[in-house]
């Protein structure tokens, strides 16, 4: 009986422990299949995940270059190739075939139209296919520019129904649109694969866009990105993952007419598809069907043997188990032993499973109804640099890794997961163990036990830090300056529209400053334009130092800054005080010297200010009051702040009715001539400067100050100074027929638009002849500025008047940027000390040491010197010690009429009569221009 009893037993026990393993082995098996279809379901809503989200990441691109037209209009070729490359298309947006404008031209215009594509370079740009229809869509712009056909400039993409449809889809809804399956131009082999082509609408600025006539009435044309499927798919993935096919299909009937990508494993009909399914997109508009078979090399990638360790481990635990029982029945110490062995390897076994569970590259984790997380994934070092134990280890692993910024986002998402709902999808910082910020895409889904009751929620993260650094640096392209890294003009009229907004809620003042730097581009002609695009830097660092946090500076222009302030007291006065302290310190900060690569340098700045409260005034009048007040600024010579006042609206209209008379003089000759002698040594008048003045009906005599400069912007300045110089000469033709005026010279200020003019030095000495002038006795006074541009064409004409036995005087020398190797090439006969030195040569050391250092230039290079301005002897007695000796100004007289001056002359000979004075050096170098 024991022997039957040692034997029954242990067979009754296998048998049982069979049915058991055969029940788990059979329930592995069904949870495998699902977990198999659970991977795939997730590996197709991957790829269907990867595809929109890359789509997305096409449209930001693409209305990146949409906000470019929309702000500026339609751009030059030039520009849109140098926007499309630094946009690094293969680097940033792989998949990208193409970039490129398509114009919209009615028929009505396609003559003009044409005749603009080839005068902006294309020569032989016509609109294929040629042929009469009632519209044309042409490409105009693509970069970067490979193909020859389909997509060349000219081709009409409204002649072709798949593009025209996305079109009109993208016009009429103002959305992005995407076309059906397309053949783009880069395809010239006989196997092409299928593309398609994303556009956004480009409408008239200014317009608005309310419903579909409206949209269809300022439609000018669409921005367009070309994609060949096959490279959107190996951007996103690379490598095909083992396993699967994929197949995306134009549509929602999938068929070989509509395919637009098939991997190589599904485009092999042989192998048995383990799972099969369809994922449906709608992408702008445009339904795709994504297909995905999974064959049995998809269940093997898996990695799972759960089954066959089930199975194994089973019939072992049912042998040890039918041979535990003959151990009991046979020995207690053998089961005992027995017992622990079987004790470890389960251990093993579970572990085994864990480490299974542990393989996802996402950052997964499982939280518990309690808000604690039960189980992270190893991934959580990747993403985090924490350690699985660590994050277990966290009083409040949440809150410790989510940027506090964004807390207030994610928090409701998370109540909703405790709650047993499925949150939204979200976007948020993480931080990670060393401080670095990382961008997470993350998803929530609930979890339920077998019976349906709510355990948890499971969340799935990844990384999309790359796309974000992308999205950032579209908007940077089309909102930010790329020199100086500040707001552009766009940005800055939305900065502005916020705080008009802010300031009538919050009930306070704001302020907009127009900024333009003084003789900027002096700079960039003298110095190069590497030297101006440097204190263009430090002008924005400079400025954005010296204003408030939430205030805004921004670059408009070449040299145009524009700072608005905001949160300034209510009242209009005391808004106004605060603006201009931070106007003066902006002033004194632009005024120090900048260091730019060796070269000091000193800058200053005209600004322009209005004060504004909420709407009241519209953007476009701010900007002009600004600009107003600013131009009132360089009036007022430059390195000053003026605020905008109502009444400079009334300068500007006297500034029209100025160069309305101003025009009148010059028909009615209504100009003449005041002289200012030039005296030698205090005591002999070798010269005189003719200085014009307008003889207004009205007002009387107009000082040049009140209209030279409105001569020199609207171009007038050419006939006035025609005007003058025929008068000096005619004037120099009557002295010399009088023995006491006959030595005189008189000096003529030129300005540097009448040097430039190609018949010049024809005119000069035209004028000279017809007058019956010396030549020299005629003196041509040049600003510095004359030699700014082209100075081999200014030497080349002082040379042939020079000649002539004109001479030549450098005007206000000190004050602009000569180069001492100006000096030494150009054919001058004299320097002239700039009145502002003079006037403080007493008190500022500075002005003392410019003036001795340009008479020691003119010395050195054997020039004469002059200085204007004097008006005290003190001033005379200084420039005479350090060797100037000729000098003008109201010392002596001031500017005079002729015949006025012609009794100053006779009189002061009689006063300074010498004793048998000879005809000296000083006296001849005068005459000649050339002053000692």
């Amino acid at each position: 009986m024991t022997r039957l009893r040692s034997v029954l037993l242990p067979l009754l026990v296998l048998t049982a422990s069979l049915c058991v393993t055969w029940t788990v082995w059979n329930h592995e098996r069904q949870a495998t299949s699902k977990e198999l279809r659970t991977q795939f379901d997730y590996t197709l809503g991957d790829a269907a995940g990867r595809i929109e989200q890359r789509m997305a990441t096409y449209e930001l691109m693409l209305r990146g270059v949409q906000s470019l037209f929309a702000a500026n209009g339609m751009i030059d070729r030039d520009r849109f190739r140098r926007y499309v490359g630094a946009l690094n298309l293969d680097a940033n947006f792989s998949g990208v075939h193409a970039v490129g404008v398509v114009e919209w031209v009615p028929a009505a215009r396609k003559a003009s139209h044409v005749a603009k594509m080839r005068e902006a370079g294309i020569p032989g740009y016509t609109i294929e296919p040629a042929g009469r229809r009632e519209d044309y869509a042409p490409i105009v712009q693509r970069e970067p520019y490979v193909g020859l056909s389909r997509s060349s400039p000219g081709f009409d993409a409204w002649n072709d129904p798949v593009r025209r449809s996305a079109m009109e889809r993208a016009r009429d809804s103002g959305m992005a649109a995407v076309s059906g399956r397309v053949r783009l131009s880069v395809d010239i082999d006989s196997d092409p694969r299928p593309g398609f082509i994303m556009y956004l609408p480009i409408y008239a600025a200014g317009e608005t866009q309310e419903n579909v006539a409206q949209r269809r009435a300022h439609i000018r044309g669409w921005v367009y990105a070309s994609f060949r499927m096959h490279d959107v798919m190996a951007s996103l993935y690379g490598e095909q993952p083992a396993g699967v096919s994929l197949a995306v299909y134009d549509g929602v009937a999938p068929s070989d007419s509509a395919l637009l990508y098939g991997s190589r494993a599904a485009s092999s009909r042989h192998a048995p598809a383990l799972i099969s399914a369809n994922e449906y997109l709608v992408v702008d508009g445009r339904d795709w069907t994504l297909s995905m078979n999974a064959s049995d090399e998809f269940r093997s990638r898996l990695g799972s043997n759960a089954e066959a360790l089930i199975a194994g481990a089973g019939m072992g635990l049912s042998l040890l188990l039918a041979l535990l029982t003959w151990l009991m029945v046979t020995g207690r110490e053998r089961a005992i032993r027995l017992a622990s062995a079987m004790t470890r390897e389960l251990r093993e076994s579970e572990e085994k499973f864990r480490a299974i569970a542990d393989c996802t590259v996402n950052l997964e984790i499982w939280w518990g109804p309690d808000g604690k997380p039960r189980w992270i994934n190893p991934s959580v070092d990747h993403y985090t640099g924490y350690t699985v134990d660590e994050c277990m280890a966290m009083p409040n692993f949440a809150r410790t890794l989510i940027h506090p910024d964004d807390i207030a986002r994610v928090a409701p998402e998370f109540r909703k997961g405790l709650q047993g709902s499925r949150g939204d999808d979200l976007e948020f910082r993480c931080v990670r163990k060393d401080g670095s910020l990382l961008w997470l895409s993350v998803s929530w889904v609930p979890i339920s036990n077998a019976r349906g009751d709510f355990v948890g929620f499971r969340t799935s993260g990844r990384d999309i830090t790359e796309r974000k650094k992308s999205e950032e640096k579209i908007r940077e392209l089309a909102f930010y300056d790329t020199l100086t890294r500040l707001p552009n003009r766009a940005l800055l009229l939305d900065r502005l529209r916020e705080s008009m907004v802010a300031s009538r809620e919050n009930n306070v003042c704001g302020a907009l400053m127009f900024i333009d730097l003084d003789h900027f581009k002096t700079l960039n002609d003298t110095l190069g334009h590497d030297k101006g695009d440097l204190l263009l830097r430090h002008v924005a660092y400079r400025l954005s130092s010296s204003v408030n946090k939430g205030d805004t500076v921004a670059r408009v222009g070449g040299d145009e800054f524009v700072v608005v302030l905001g949160n300034l007291s209510l009242d209009q006065a005391a808004a106004t005080v605060e603006t201009e302290a931070i106007g003066e310190k902006i002033l004194t900060v632009l005024g120090r010297t900048y260091q730019l690569n060796g070269v000091q340098f000193r800058s200053t700045a005209s600004i322009g200010v209005t004060v504004f409260h909420g709407e009241q005034t519209s953007t476009d009048e701010l900007f002009k009051q600004a600009d107003l007040a600013m131009y009132k600024s360089k009036e007022r010579g430059r390195n000053a702040m003026c605020f905008f006042d109502p009444a400079m609206q009334t300068t500007v209209l006297k500034r029209a009715e100025l160069e309305v008379g101003l025009r009148n003089a010059i028909e009615e000759n209504r100009f003449v001539l005041h002289y200012q002698a030039q005296v030698v040594d205090g005591d002999f008048i070798a010269g005189a400067e003719a200085l014009v003045r307008w003889e207004h009906p009205v007002c009387g005599l107009i000082p040049p100050g009140e209209f030279i400069s409105l001569a020199e912007e609207t171009g007038l300045i050419l006939e006035i100074g025609r005007a003058v110089l025929e008068s000096a000469c005619a004037q120099l033709a009557r002295w010399a027929t009088q023995p006491s005026m006959a030595h005189l010279s008189i000096a003529v200020n030129v300005s540097a638009r009448q040097f430039r003019e190609p018949d010049f030095v024809a005119s000069v000495l035209a004028v000279i002849h017809r007058k019956g002038a010396r030549a020299d006795r005629l003196k041509l006074e040049l600003t510095e500025s004359v030699l700014v541009e082209n100075v081999e064409d200014i030497i080349e004409k002082m040379s042939a008047l020079r000649a002539r036995g004109v001479t030549f005087s450098l005007d206000d020398f000190g004050i602009g940027y000569s180069s001492l190797s100006y000096l030494k090439r150009l054919p001058l006969d004299q320097l002239k000390i700039d009145r502002s030195f003079v006037r403080d040569i007493l008190e500022d050391p500075n002005d003392a040491d410019i003036a001795r250092t340009i008479v020691a230039l003119a010395r050195s290079f054997n020039l004469g010197v002059i200085a204007e301005g004097v008006e005290t002897e003190a001033q005379r007695d200084f420039l005479a010690v350090a060797g100037c000796h000729a000098y003008q100004g109201f010392l002596f007289c001031k500017p005079l009429p002729v015949q006025g001056f012609e009794q100053f002359v006779q009189s002061f000979a009689s006063a300074n009569q010498p004793k048998a004075r000879p005809r000296g050096r000083d006296e001849r170098n005068v005459d000649s221009g050339s002053m000692t």
